[in-house]
Formats: C-alpha cells, structure tokens, sequence
C-alpha cells in the first residue's frame, strides 16, 4: 500500500492523531509528516489541525483499496485492479497501458487533475469522494456497432445503479446518467486500433457520489449526486458491480453488438418522447425524439411527421424550450 494510503487510513479514525504517532507509524520525520498532509490538503481531502492533539478528519473517508475492489469484483476476465492517489486522467493512465484481448484492467483515482468528457470538456469531481474509474479492453476486431458502445456503457452503470440502491436513473444519449434531468455521471469512450485489425478501447466513468455544495456558477452543469438522493454507498463495493456488468457486456459486445440492449436502453431513455434540439446551436433539427435503433442511432420526428436518424455520437442533444 502506497505511504499516502497508510496516512489517510490513520487520520481517518475517531479524534485526531499526533503528528509523533503518524512519523513513528510510517517511520518518517514530524517534517515529513507536515509535507505529506499538506499534499493530501492540495489533493482535496478536507484535513483540519486540532492544536495539542494532532490531525483530524472532520468526517471519514471510504477509501479506495484494490483489495477491497476485488472482494466485490467477480469477474475471471479481469486482469487488474490498480488504485491511484491522484491522475491526470484514468483514461489517458490505460491508453498508456499495455491492452489486453478479451481481458479488463480496471483503474480508478481518487484525484484527477485532468479529467475529460465529451467534446473536450473538463469533468468536474471532488477528490475522495466520488467514483473516477476507467476499464481497459481489446477486441480482436472492430465491432460492427462501436457507435453504441458508450449506450451500453450507459445502460449497464443505470441498472447496476438502480438495482442496487432502488433509484430511477435514467440515461441521456448518449452516455449521460440523468436523474430528474440533473447529471448524476458521464461516460467517456477512447477508441484506438486499425481499421482491419483489433480495437482497443478504454472506458472512463465519472459517478458523482458526494460532490461539494457547488454553486451554479461554479458547475459547469446542473447535477445530481448519490448523497443527495439519500444513498452513501462503499465506494469500493459500487465499483466493483459496475464494473462486473461492465466487463460482462464487453466480452459479448464484440460478437453481439448494441442490438441485444436497445429494448432495455430506450426502456431508460430520459428523453424518449420529449420535444428535443439535435445539432449545434446554429444548425439543428428539432422535433420529438422516438428511440434508439439496433445500432444506437438517435431517431427524431420533426413536426411534418420526417424522422431523423443521426448516428454520431458526438452530435449534441438538448430539451426543447416547450411552450
């Protein structure tokens, strides 16, 4: 176990601990100490001094423990579970891994200081708190649907989410969880192969878990978390069943495709029915959104009954303002 590790574990227990119990504990200076808690300050974690009795947490931490993720993860098709302090991103960490046919590795961080979403957009998580998880896969070649991969993404973390804690999580195309239109999480896909040879793919998920009290001003959406919604799970335990489900769709998604899951994603579409914009600001088509089809194309009836069918992931969807 990492030294950072060792440190939180102690602060994180009943009254505070000295800085001389932590320096004899991890067998460096009272120095040291100080530096290694200033770290963990500038990470994030909420850590306060008590004057004459030492560091404390004014409210725990579950902390992440690849150990503890593997008690939960169940999978024989996992090759590992790597835990990190802090990252830039746990996406960018595995694509500069070795990836592995028909096996996962799973990372997760309980910092990132470079975190992404769609269209280049920063993803915004409080350290120690939340889920920042990332699966590496390979494929021996392209899926004939890889467009759909992130819907499935999507739809594994909804129903893992609401099989569990009894929630009613919805999914946005492509692969934003919604609750009461509010983002609770964002999935984020990396794709890299040849075009005639196998395809390697990493899976980012950001769960907001337990988010500070934002302002609107200072998120950059409007959003949900678990704690909010009276759920505060293991954070080990949440991991290690999504990412099951999730390594359980992409050994079949290879041969399968989206096909299998669309009956069950547009069962969870948050805006099947709902007057929707598709486009960009300047450029858009709008009308009632029907589905998803076989591949994970958005279907979209404008109001002279013409469906659109838009296939790129990337296109932008938005609720219509409804009179």
């Amino acid at each position: 176990m990492q030294d950072q590790d060792k440190l939180v574990q102690l602060l994180n227990q009943p009254g505070a601990v000295s800085g001389t119990s932590i320096g004899e504990q991890l067998g460096i200076s009272r120095m040291a100490v100080q530096k290694r808690i200033q770290a963990l300050v500038e990470n994030g974690l909420s850590i306060e001094a008590v004057s004459g009795k030492g560091y404390t947490l004014p409210t725990g931490v579950c902390l992440l423990s690849d150990r503890d993720i593997g008690v939960h993860l169940n999978s024989t098709n996992c090759e590992s579970v790597e835990v990190l302090q802090s990252v830039e991103s746990t996406n960018s960490f595995l694509l500069n891994k070795e990836i592995l046919n028909a096996k996962a590795k799973v990372c997760v961080a309980e910092a990132q200081s470079a975190g992404r979403g769609r269209r280049g957009n920063d993803w915004q998580s409080a350290p120690y708190r939340n889920v920042m998880l990332s699966i590496s896969w390979g494929f021996d070649h392209w899926p004939e649907t890889i467009t759909g991969l992130g819907l499935a993404v999507a739809l594994c973390v909804a129903e893992t989410v609401n099989d569990v804690y009894g929630l009613d999580v919805k999914i946005k195309r492509p692969n934003d969880l919604m609750v009461s239109d509010n983002k609770l999480a964002g999935i984020l896909i990396d794709v890299a192969g040849e075009s005639s040879g196998c395809c390697n793919v990493v899976v980012g998920l950001g769960l907001n878990v337990h988010q500070p009290d934002w302002s609107v001003s200072e998120a950059a959406y409007r959003w949900a978390d678990l704690h909010s919604l009276g759920v505060s799970p293991d954070r080990n335990q949440l991991i290690g069943q999504i990412s099951n489900s999730v390594i359980a769709m992409l050994s079949e998604f290879g041969e399968f495709g989206f096909a299998p899951l669309v009956d069950r994603w547009n069962a969870l579409s948050s805006y099947s029915g709902r007057r929707v914009k598709v486009g960009t600001p300047i450029d858009f088509i709008e009308g009632r959104m029907t589905s998803v089809d076989s591949v994970g194309a958005l279907l979209v009836v404008d109001d002279s009954g013409q469906e659109y069918r838009f296939a790129d992931s990337n296109v932008s969807v938005r609720l219509a303002a409804t009179s």
